[in-house]
């Protein structure tokens, strides 16, 4: 596979064009649904908006900091500095609950304190009660926001200027068609999302 860098020029005061995952690394998984975001940040926070379409949709998932990666999800990992290893780990379901932890890689995770849960903001066109997998009606929305103090290992004052390095992922593992799509190609044998090496670049304009 042919690793290209890009560059996701984050605007300040509104939100980018769509961005749609387009990566399919790992054949054994060859369905691809659709999934698109846009991306802006203020002086406050960054600002998420999720668009996905997709034949069949999940949310069990209605506890914070659960394996929402088993439902329809949407993740965004985020490396601010990336001479550190550490990176965000945020995932979403359909219904907006939020899975967040601070890492290096797949197996070295520190959970988020339980007031960044109450601090990231979602609004979910599927509503916010559990459900099981169903047929999808249509394309569902995330409207994510995300303040600087959720980063709360950073300590942001602003992001203006930050050359930071990240990727967006789309996955349902626990669907009746498992999928694994992203933004950035990841080059593994098997589907890993937790691949800082495999970032690209996230500039704050």
């Amino acid at each position: 596979m042919e690793i290209t860098e890009r560059v996701l020029n984050v605007p300040f005061g509104g939100v980018c064009e769509p961005q749609r995952l387009g990566c399919l690394n790992w054949p054994e998984w060859p369905y691809k649904p659709s999934a698109e975001f846009r991306i802006g940040y203020d002086e406050d926070g960054i600002r998420l908006e999720w668009t996905v379409d997709e034949q069949s949709i999940r949310a069990l998932q209605g506890t914070p900091g659960g394996e929402v990666y088993e439902d329809s999800c949407v993740e965004f990992f985020f490396q601010p500095d990336p001479d550190d290893p550490h990176y965000y780990n945020f995932e979403w379901n359909a219904i907006g609950n939020l899975c967040v932890s601070w890492r290096t890689g797949r197996h070295d995770a520190e959970p988020a304190p339980a007031e960044v849960y109450g601090l990231v903001r979602a609004e979910a066109s599927c509503g916010s009660v559990p459900f099981d997998e169903r047929p999808a009606d249509g394309p569902w929305k995330l409207s994510l926001y995300i303040p600087l103090a959720a980063l709360w290992k950073s300590g942001f004052k602003s992001l203006s200027g930050l050359k930071a390095r990240g990727n967006f992922y789309k996955c349902g593992d626990g669907l009746s068609v498992p999928h694994f799509v992203t933004w950035a190609p990841i080059a593994t044998e098997k589907p890993d999302y937790h691949r800082p090496e495999f970032f690209d670049w996230i500039v704050f304009e």
